[in-house]
């Protein structure tokens, strides 16, 4: 398990994502930005997903924890449906956190968002399966409790 950063040394670990134009820094983009192709078949608002955009640094462990939700699905797909795992939210969108003038997780690449009609931000129950939540456990991601959908690879 990779020891995740705190969200305040995000900048130190995942580097600077801001470009002098207030967006993303094509540069950093380049460099530190690559696709993770999920083991199951995913969708964003019913348009397939072939590859999650993340992090260098997020990539083998996220790939880890797909591949491990999909073993404990016994690979069955209505599973992963049933699970919400295969209803992508988003993950790299370079933004401000809701509420706040610090960039989100996703902006640095390092959070990805499941099942948001099913779990939208602020509702604290329901929440994922335990295999869903143990697959990121175990690789040191964080769910947050106000944002179910929300995992990211940084702490508070």
């Amino acid at each position: 398990m990779i020891d995740w950063p705190k969200q305040s040394e995000a900048d130190a670990f995942y580097g600077n994502p801001r470009g002098p134009d207030g967006k993303a820094a094509m540069l950093w983009k380049a460099q530190n930005l690559t696709h993770v192709t999920p083991p199951f078949a995913m969708h964003f608002m019913g348009t397939p997903v072939a590859h999650i955009t993340i992090h260098r640094k997020c990539a083998d462990s996220l790939l880890r924890v797909l591949q491990a939700i999909w073993l404990a699905s016994g690979q069955e797909q209505r599973k992963i449906d049933a699970w919400g795992v295969s209803e992508f939210g988003g993950s790299f969108n370079f933004r401000r956190m809701r509420g706040s003038n610090h960039l989100s997780m996703h902006a640095y690449g390092c959070a990805i968002d499941l099942a948001p009609q099913r779990f939208p931000m602020g509702r604290t129950s329901p929440r994922f399966c335990d295999e869903v939540l143990k697959a990121f456990a175990a690789e040191g991601w964080v769910n947050l409790p106000r944002d179910r959908m929300h995992f990211q690879a940084a702490h508070f």
